[in-house]
């Protein structure tokens, strides 16, 4: 009878005690995952990816907004900012690149007005 007190105590005890510790290990998987996600977001490349979205997102909304294209941007840079140029084409049929307002004519064309207002097709 003893012997059957002492293991059910026993038992309860470890019980106990693996309950304890299983709940603090969960415990310490939470800050682990609050602190990846702050870091996330004080992460300068994500900070720099963020205000590249911003800035695409404001050049597509606004067609008369300047886009430069020069040979000293990276490849995708150039690609980024050609189909930006494109998608403002058919959006709003004219967008405006290298200090020059472009249009897009009816039968698809790229054109350029002239001084003297004639279409003049790149």
């Amino acid at each position: 009878m003893e012997t059957l007190i002492s293991v059910l105590i026993f038992l309860t005890f470890t019980s106990l005690l693996v309950l304890k510790v299983n709940k603090s290990s969960r415990h310490q998987k939470r800050p682990n995952l609050l602190n990846r996600f702050k870091k996330k977001f004080r992460n300068k490349s994500h900070l720099r990816e963020r205000l590249s979205e911003e800035f695409q997102n404001s050049l597509l909304a606004d067609p008369e907004s300047n886009i430069t294209i020069g040979s000293w941007y990276s490849e995708e840079e150039l690609r980024e900012k050609a189909d930006i140029h494109r998608a403002r084409l058919s959006k709003f049929g004219r967008s405006k690149m290298n200090g020059e307002m472009l249009f897009l004519g009816p039968k698809g064309g790229v054109y350029k007005l002239t001084i003297e207002g004639k279409k003049k097709y790149v």
